[in-house]
């Protein structure tokens, strides 16, 4: 995404009504649209390029293009305090047409959207050619992220700026003049914040309470859960997002009590929200969970990896 440095990933629907019976091959359309895929990028910028290219490269009687995009959000650090819940990912659907598809009320479009509902395409929710408004698309866009109400690090700006320039783009142009803001705002995200003292609060509560109690042995039979926790994390090897679903059981020990739901998303987010490795996340909300309860939990992180995403299959 031009807009923030941060990876969107789509997937690629495309129609064409063949000429002079040339026929491309599945793996052809897939490296068209990777060679623009592998840019600085907006959506519909994107879906005109792979229609474009398509065209000009086939020359057939028309071209429809249909992306399905997602874009990871951006964390907010004030709403995602003590009991808040994480945003999912930002979707958006594009659209791109030449020759025979350029009318949008075509028939042919029509059979095209026949075939794509099979996918769970809804045709009502593709935004026209050129009427995408960026401030829905890129969540670094929106008012309360792009606000100028903090001090940024000048070497840090300096630095995608440099970043920028050795891709061969202008940080000036009109789309990336913001850019190295917002990026270095989404990297600061990730920082050590003021969660970790009021986590630190909650969590010293909770077990002064346990502590406090009439401890005995064995535990409750009845097994706690809380599935389905979003979070979203920054992988320290590529400093790329990664993102998914914590799934919590655990069984209370006597003298002890449940979680709430609200601290246990806390606990999450709380180790979440900075650099780390799945493996190293899961095992930290476990620890961190088991002297709450008496000892006996389970973590399970479903994660999906833009690092990975992004990158797709190398041949070497």
């Amino acid at each position: 995404c031009e807009s923030c440095l941060l990876p969107f990933y789509f997937k690629c629907h495309v129609g064409y009504v063949p000429s002079a019976q040339r026929v491309l091959g599945l793996s052809k359309l897939s490296r068209v649209t990777n060679v623009f895929a592998k840019r600085l990028q907006e959506p519909q910028r994107l879906a005109n390029e792979v229609c474009s290219a398509l065209h000009e490269g086939i020359q057939p009687t028309g071209v429809a293009v249909v992306l399905q995009c997602k874009h990871i959000p951006f964390p907010d650090m004030e709403s995602n305090s003590l009991g808040s819940n994480h945003k999912g990912v930002v979707g958006i659907l594009v659209s791109s047409g030449s020759g025979v598809f350029e009318n949008k009320d075509a028939n042919l479009w029509a059979d095209f959207f026949g075939l794509l509902n099979f996918r769970g395409i809804d045709k009502d929710k593709i935004l026209d050619k050129g009427s995408m408004d960026d401030q829905c698309w890129c969540p670094s866009l929106s008012s309360k992220v792009s606000s100028e109400n903090e001090e940024l690090n000048p070497a840090m700006l300096t630095a995608v700026a440099s970043i920028l320039k050795s891709l061969g783009e202008d940080p000036t142009r009109k789309e990336l003049e913001g850019t190295p803001a917002r990026y270095t705002k989404w990297l600061m995200n990730f920082k050590c914040s003021s969660i970790e003292r009021a986590l630190n609060c909650w969590l010293g509560i909770r077990t002064n309470g346990a502590l406090n109690t009439n401890e005995g042995l064995g535990f409750d039979e009845k097994l706690h859960s809380e599935l389905n926790l979003p979070f979203l994390s920054q992988c320290e090897h590529h400093l790329l997002p990664f993102h998914g679903v914590v799934h919590i059981g655990y069984f209370v020990s006597k003298g002890f009590h449940p979680i709430e739901k609200s601290l246990l998303q806390s606990i999450v987010h709380f180790y979440g929200i900075k650099l780390q490795v799945q493996e190293r996340v899961t095992k930290q909300i476990a620890e961190t969970i088991s002297p709450l309860i008496g000892g006996n939990v389970i973590v399970v992180v479903e994660a999906s990896h833009t690092c990975m995403i992004s990158r797709g299959i190398e041949k070497f």
